[in-house]
């Protein structure tokens, strides 16, 4: 492909709004899972770090204890904000979530975390234990 055509057909994806939905899509569904439960590398340290860090306040599959539903919580809010959560804090109605910024595995972590959330905020894993895809 010339780069004239590179250039043609990246402005017919833009101007059909193709491009802005495939960007998307690749931000929305930060992961590959196969065969229901099993996760890519990256996902699957997510979901061992959500167990170790997260699971007791926010249930075993994400789905609320004293901490609030994430697989509700993915779908209305953004990466940033995620990001900004985890590393900051939050005060809600009911309780607060402490800030993680002094914790380096979670941070360091905290991009598979959300990859992994964001495979259950969005349906794409089950109320199943996750493995490691081989």
């Amino acid at each position: 492909m010339t780069l004239r055509q590179a250039a043609l057909l990246s402005l017919c994806l833009v101007s059909t709004g193709l491009m802005t939905s495939l960007t998307t899509q690749a931000q929305e569904r930060p992961y590959t899972i196969k065969e229901g439960n099993q996760l890519d590398a990256d996902t699957y340290n997510g979901f061992k770090l959500y167990r170790n860090w997260c699971a007791r306040c926010h249930g075993t599959y994400g789905q609320g204890l004293a901490g609030p539903d994430l697989t509700k919580s993915l779908n209305q809010i953004n990466r940033d904000e995620f990001m900004s959560i985890v590393a900051d804090g939050k005060s809600g109605s009911i309780g607060s979530m402490p800030a993680w910024r002094s914790n380096s595995a979670v941070m360091k972590g905290r991009d598979n975390i959300y990859s992994y959330l964001k495979a259950r905020a969005n349906g794409d894993i089950g109320s199943v234990k996750p493995e490691l895809a081989k």
